[in-house]
């Protein structure tokens, strides 16, 4: 078959979504099958310079960082993120920009052959998730791009994304915790070692400062595949000009980053995503012999915007004169909210908050609720039901969520089920107004805010 137009192109990715639980994370017989299809593609991932994230929080952000700090160095990045907010070739980013609706169709036509021949083997079907991460490798590589910064998709040893094999891959661990337990694991080291089984033999890791259980992880990892690693220490982002270094285990002038100014992204959380991705800039600078231009850093991190984590928007509802500050953030595991919400009343302190929730099921939103109703003025409680991504994403019951708040006493929420007569009754709430719980909610939200 051929492709004529991007809507048909969606409806044939949609044709390999995943519509059942045993089909959603395919595990190991899905990471060979996605090998496999990329091998009859002529295996462009081994071609390629890859620095590889994984990580519970702030995969998105570290990504987005990494591949701005190195298209600011004159180099042309790939960034494959995921998932996306809106559109699709959200994932196949050159040097953070998306790529044409005529690109993605052509590229598209290119690898349907080999998506069909698949099909027919003993692997069974492609996912949508393993077209999309071999189409970005066939694609980076095809656009010659300098380097690709890879975002996982969920855990890391059998995600689709961990396909390399090169010593010189470099992998990158953002803050892990508790998330997709029923898939990676109960306990924080099941989790850790899923997440760090992305680092090569005889290759270099990166990661930020981890809690102990899962430092005691990585290093085993990192021992038995004869690997090189670092931690990165949390930087502070001042006003002032002020150096920030490496963890202080391993000072010395090969550890010092640059110096850098402000950062516009908003967070504690966001200064050690953007120290992850300075000292990944500042490793790759010295393997790679590059000398970094210090101004083209500052700019970077003063103008870094990244839809949906933290994303402050002027929202001007129909009929009215004056537009409202809306709040976005994509968080939807503990750990991500705990980090929103300190960032939350650091940046408006005294303040309370009208909520838009909605929490993909089987999230843990009990304990995100807790961590919220310190500070609500009111709860809007919605839903939502995506088809357009690596799987079916149903939202939480809003009745049950109800429930919740009422057995931990508090009482000011609305039930609306439709997020789009949800989103129209916030907007009608006292400002600010926030919008989190799910990035699939954010997704479709900002799709009205585009749309009209």
């Amino acid at each position: 078959m051929i492709i004529y137009t991007f809507t048909q192109a969606e409806k044939f990715l949609a044709l390999h979504i995943p519509r059942n639980s045993a089909q959603t994370f395919p595990g190991e017989i899905g990471l060979k099958r996605t090998k496999y299809f990329l091998r009859l593609l002529g295996d462009p991932q081994e071609k390629l310079k890859i620095i590889h994230v994984a990580g519970t929080s702030g995969k998105g952000s570290t990504c987005y960082l990494i591949s701005s700090l190195l298209a600011s160095q004159g180099f042309k990045v790939g960034f494959h993120q995921s998932p996306h907010l809106i559109d699709v070739r959200e994932r196949f980013q050159i040097s953070n920009q998306i790529i044409s609706k005529e690109e993605f169709i052509f590229y598209l036509n290119k690898v349907i052959p080999i998506i069909n021949l698949v099909s027919k083997t003993f692997y069974g079907p492609l996912t949508y998730f393993e077209i999309l991460v071999g189409l970005a490798y066939f694609i980076f590589y095809d656009k010659k791009v300098d380097y690709a910064v890879m975002e996982t998709g969920l855990g890391g040893r059998y995600d689709g994304t961990n396909v390399v094999s090169r010593s010189d891959k470099l992998s990158v661990l953002t803050k892990i915790g508790l998330d997709h337990i029923n898939i990676l694991g109960k306990t924080i080291e099941k989790i850790a070692f899923q997440k760090a089984m992305i680092i090569n033999n005889k290759s270099q890791a990166i990661s930020i400062n981890q809690e102990p259980e899962v430092e005691k992880v990585i290093r085993e990892v990192v021992e038995k595949h004869k690997a090189k690693l670092r931690f990165v220490s949390s930087p502070s982002f001042p006003r002032r000009r002020e150096s920030i270094c490496l963890d202080p285990r391993l000072h010395g002038d090969d550890n010092v980053l640059p110096m850098v100014q402000n950062l516009s992204l908003i967070g504690e959380y966001q200064k050690e995503n953007a120290g992850l991705a300075l000292a990944t800039i500042n490793f790759l600078s010295k393997r790679d012999r590059f000398i970094i231009n210090q101004n083209k850093i500052n700019e970077v991190f003063e103008k870094a915007v990244f839809p949906g984590r933290f994303d402050i928007k002027k929202i001007l509802p129909a009929g009215r004169q004056v537009p409202k500050t809306v709040i976005f953030d994509g968080a939807h595991s503990p750990q991500k909210m705990k980090a929103f919400t300190e960032a939350l009343i650091q940046k408006y302190p005294g303040i309370k908050f009208n909520f838009l929730l909605s929490f993909k099921k089987g999230k843990e939103y009990q304990s995100m609720l807790k961590m919220m109703i310190p500070w609500a003025d009111s709860i809007i409680l919605t839903s939502f039901f995506t088809d357009n991504q690596d799987m079916i994403n149903l939202s939480e019951e809003p009745s049950i969520v109800g429930q919740q708040l009422k057995k931990i006493g508090f009482y000011n929420f609305t039930i609306i089920p439709s997020y789009k007569k949800a989103w129209e009754f916030i907007l009608n709430k006292k400002e600010p107004i926030v919008v989190t719980g799910s990035l699939y909610l954010i997704g479709e939200v900002y799709k009205l805010i585009k749309n009209n």
